[in-house]
């Protein structure tokens, strides 16, 4: 059961997925499961670290979430520094693709933040 709790993330966006498909929930439920997916995704999701070492490797140490670092504080940092300086998208870009895990959180928190803005989008046409 607590292994199936790391991965609450996934659920909320297939339930944000199906309100948009089916219809099953209103606009402003849709909305929270999105923006819940989109905080997983970035802050909590298992993946790996990604940051580049001294050697010009990636790091694969665990981590949570696509923007944090492993337990090394510098890793914590370049990371975060990664999304927000343009020169370094090329850097955080490669490590968001280092194994299928990776992948699919990526792909996943896209989704989700395309899911987010088209629900906020449709609440303010509304």
């Amino acid at each position: 059961m607590r292994s199936l709790l790391r991965y609450w993330g996934y659920l909320s966006l297939a339930l944000a997925i199906a309100g948009w498909v089916v219809h099953l929930f209103t606009l402003t439920v849709v909305l929270i499961l999105s923006v819940a997916a989109v905080g997983y995704f970035t802050l909590q999701a298992p993946v790996w670290c990604g940051a580049v070492t001294r050697t010009g490797q990636l790091c694969r140490n665990n981590s949570m979430g696509l923007l944090l670092g492993c337990h090394l504080r510098e890793h914590k940092w370049q990371k975060l520094t990664m999304a927000f300086v343009p020169k370094k998208w090329r850097d955080i870009n490669r490590g968001l693709w280092t194994s299928p895990r990776e992948g699919m959180a990526t792909l996943s928190g896209i989704a989700a933040a395309v899911s987010a803005v088209a629900a906020v989008a449709a609440i303010a046409l509304h």
